[in-house]
């Protein structure tokens, strides 16, 4: 169970449903149940080293010990600071390392070298297992001679205000990473055996992308995707169907502004037949950004996205979903991470009721043009916060509708 906060305002029925949807889209991306899932014991014939990057690298790793059982030789994981201090590792051959996110810094740097050290040591008669997740770029980093730490963060710090794909963010650490680009893999060239197992970040499962791709290279090594953006939309869907919610559209690959993917959710949702006798909704996955590069509001993707939704829902031109409830809709999104860009929010839940007001709508779509939206969610009551969830599977949002009565 994760522990999952809203603001005091927000009422009960919401909270609840949100509950159940956080913890069902959790478990369903949970990276210790994927690993073991898809771990292939039979590759497996000499003492193995076990090197993982990234937010799930901890879940993955005791995953990995636990099938590894005797072949197990040691192992270096590297995560954020406050999944490394939650840590528990039963086994005393595990060497945990600290690095920073989204911008890496010298703790990167000193993360990445250790694994350096790590994956040099591995004797040829033994085996190596790699294990990334989202978070790696920044959280290990080692630059090239021709290039500073300094560089690097400028450089990356630039494309993410933009609101740059990270197929662009991902292709630029990689041309000054002695280790992205397959470069892990070059130095892992000496082991027996080289393994990858990855619980992606990145829509559509790009290994030349995910994590900056460290042990992709021209010569395939074998590589296995253990969970994507898509286990969390499937639990998305069995959720709704338990909920006896229709889904009348799935948007699978949401990579666009959040704001206009908002819109866009909002608008496929108001056009449904409106003589629908049980809840109807719209939902999405993918990985929605902001560009924050012109402003100094504090707000993410899902924030951002939820009240651009939520707006184009509660504008006095559109006709009333409901005229005789107020909470004709819901809508709901959701950083599988737990950090919505820059911020400590995990999402936002918005009902009708919080922006029934011309002084409240008036209020959110300043905030949206400001890039605002964290005080924004925070002050109507929609944020929600589950602190580091130790996975990441991208994005997900559903607005739900209503029928009368």
């Amino acid at each position: 169970m994760h522990t999952i906060t809203f603001e005091p305002t927000l009422d009960h029925a919401p909270k609840a449903l949100a509950t159940d949807l956080i913890e069902t889209v959790l478990h369903a991306s949970d990276p210790a149940h994927a690993f073991k899932k898809h771990f292939d014991p039979t590759t497996i014939n000499a003492k193995t080293h076990i090197l993982a990057m990234g937010k799930a690298s901890i879940a993955m790793t005791n995953a990995a010990i636990e099938c590894l059982g005797g072949q197990f030789a040691r192992a270096t994981v590297v995560s954020t600071p406050e999944l490394v201090a939650q840590a528990q590792f039963k086994n005393k051959f595990v060497e945990l390392c600290i690095g920073d996110h989204p911008l890496p810094t010298h703790r990167s740097v000193n993360a990445a070298n250790t694994i350096i050290e790590h994956a040099r040591s591995i004797p040829s008669d033994q085996q190596a297992l790699v294990l990334l997740s989202g978070g790696a770029s920044a959280l290990v980093c080692s630059p090239k001679p021709s290039t500073t730490l300094e560089h690097i963060v400028e450089t990356t710090n630039t494309l993410l205000q933009s609101g740059a794909p990270i197929q662009e963010i991902n292709a630029a650490r990689a041309q000054h990473d002695t280790l992205k680009a397959g470069g892990l893999a070059e130095i892992l060239e000496q082991a027996a055996y080289m393994e990858t197992y990855t619980l992606s970040d990145v829509i559509g499962d790009d290994l030349s992308i995910i994590a900056s791709a460290p042990t992709f290279r021209a010569i395939p090594s074998p590589h296995t995707i253990i969970a994507s953006n898509q286990a969390a939309l499937n639990a998305l869907c069995a959720w709704a169907a338990h909920q006896h919610i229709t889904i009348a559209h799935l948007n699978r690959s949401a990579l666009g502004s959040a704001a206009d993917e908002g819109r866009k959710l909002a608008k496929q949702l108001m056009n449904l037949p409106a003589d629908s006798a049980s809840p109807i909704a719209v939902c999405l996955g993918g990985e929605p950004t902001v560009d924050a590069s012109n402003t100094t509001g504090t707000g993410g993707p899902m924030l951002e996205l939820a009240l651009a939704c939520a707006l184009e829902l509660a504008q006095p031109s559109t006709p009333q979903l409901d005229d005789q409830s107020p909470k004709s809709w819901i809508v709901f999104t959701l950083a599988t991470d737990g950090r919505d860009g820059p911020t400590n929010a995990a999402g936002a839940i918005i009902t009708s009721t919080m922006l029934s007001t011309p002084e409240s709508i008036a209020q959110a779509q300043q905030a949206l043009t400001e890039h605002n939206t964290l005080p924004a969610c925070d002050a109507i009551g929609a944020t929600l916060r589950t602190g580091h969830t130790g996975t990441n599977v991208n994005d997900i949002a559903i607005a739900i509708r209503y029928p009368s009565g």
